[in-house]
């Protein structure tokens, strides 16, 4: 009896080690292990230890502790999430606001810059009409200008100068007007007006003959311009008859040269103008005097321009018909007329300022 007492003993404590080790950790025995024994310290049968029936694995205690953190966990990540949610909801909104702004912001820039686009392309198209408007009255009044200078010519060179009267006076004044050369009385003077001097003489047309007094003459002696005109050209030019009757005004310009700038009264085909210009190519070889059209400023600069590149060597001649500027690049070739200075640009010339 003994011996069945003491095996059964054995075997109830290797039962309750084996729930012992299934069960609860050391951590959880509370009381030093007082669990697997009954209240009078005798190992507690195993029914009440929780021991189970052979064919069932045994359930350990920690479970609840897992079912445990994972409810704690489930509701932690439940607040984590509501409180994420609401964070991402105010951002949300935030971000949603501010990009509401700004993009009224930039619909307002995009109308501001529409506005201002459409006043510019006004303001371009209004700048296009008035600069088709200037260059076409640049145009008319260079036309203009041009046909004004048309009738006259520019005559230079020594042949011209400024010539002194043979008969050398006094330079004395008489009640206001100047004695004639040769020392003329009182009397003289005073009956002077009547037919008066040479320059200040009018022609049938009522043109007056002569201009102001020119270099080298007293200041109560007038140049007679006409005289010089003619007599030069004559003496140069035999054969063509011109007149004071062919002259409708002739004065001086400033500068070198003794250039004296002469309006005829006619300037088409077969007129003295015309003839001036067609044999004023027998003058070559001359040098007391030239010939040459009387230009606008635009067209004497282009001129000018052509002349320096004719000095150059690049052209061959530059030559100017009825107030328009032409040159050849070559003897034989072609002539080509250049009206602007954006043409001589885009011909590769160079332009003289």
């Amino acid at each position: 009896m003994e011996s069945d007492a003491a095996a059964c003993a054995e075997e109830r404590q290797s039962v309750s080690e084996l729930v012992r080790n299934y069960s609860d950790p050391p951590s959880e025995n509370h009381g030093g292990g007082k669990r697997d024994r009954s209240e009078s310290g005798d190992p507690a049968p195993a029914g009440k230890r929780g021991a189970r029936d052979p064919g069932r694995s045994p359930t350990p205690r920690n479970s609840n502790v897992k079912e445990y953190l994972e409810t704690a966990l489930e509701q932690l990540e439940t607040r984590m999430m509501a409180s994420i949610s609401k964070d991402l909801h105010e951002f949300r909104a935030f971000i949603t606001a501010e990009l509401g702004a700004l993009t009224d912001r930039v619909r307002d820039l995009e109308r501001h810059v529409e506005e201002r686009d459409c006043e510019i392309t006004e303001l371009a198209s209004t700048l296009a009409s008035t600069r088709r408007e200037l260059r076409e009255l640049q145009d008319r009044t260079e036309n203009a200008e041009m046909n004004s200078r048309i009738p006259c010519l520019v005559l230079s060179g020594r042949a011209l100068a400024p010539r002194r009267s043979p008969n050398l006076g006094a330079p004395l004044q008489s009640a206001g007007h100047a004695v004639p050369p040769g020392g003329a009385t009182a009397d003289q003077a005073r009956q002077a007006p009547a037919d008066g001097p040479a320059s200040a003489r009018t022609d049938g047309a009522g043109r007056a003959r002569g201009g102001h007094a020119g270099g080298g003459q007293s200041a109560g002696e007038a140049e007679d311009v006409y005289g010089l005109v003619i007599g030069a050209v004559r003496a140069r030019l035999p054969g063509l008859n011109i007149t004071e009757d062919d002259i409708d005004r002739a004065h001086r310009l400033p500068g070198a040269n003794n250039k004296i700038i002469v309006r005829f009264v006619r300037s088409g085909p077969g007129s003295v103008r015309d003839q001036l210009m067609t044999r004023r190519l027998d003058l070559r070889g001359c040098n007391d005097l030239f010939i040459n059209e009387s230009l606008t400023a635009h067209k004497s600069q282009i001129y000018r321009s052509l002349l320096e590149t004719k000095k150059a060597g690049r052209i061959y001649t530059v030559y100017t018909r009825w107030g328009h500027v032409y040159f050849k690049a070559e003897k034989f070739g072609t002539s080509t007329r250049v009206d602007s200075v954006e043409k001589l640009r885009e011909l590769k010339l160079p332009v003289k300022e």
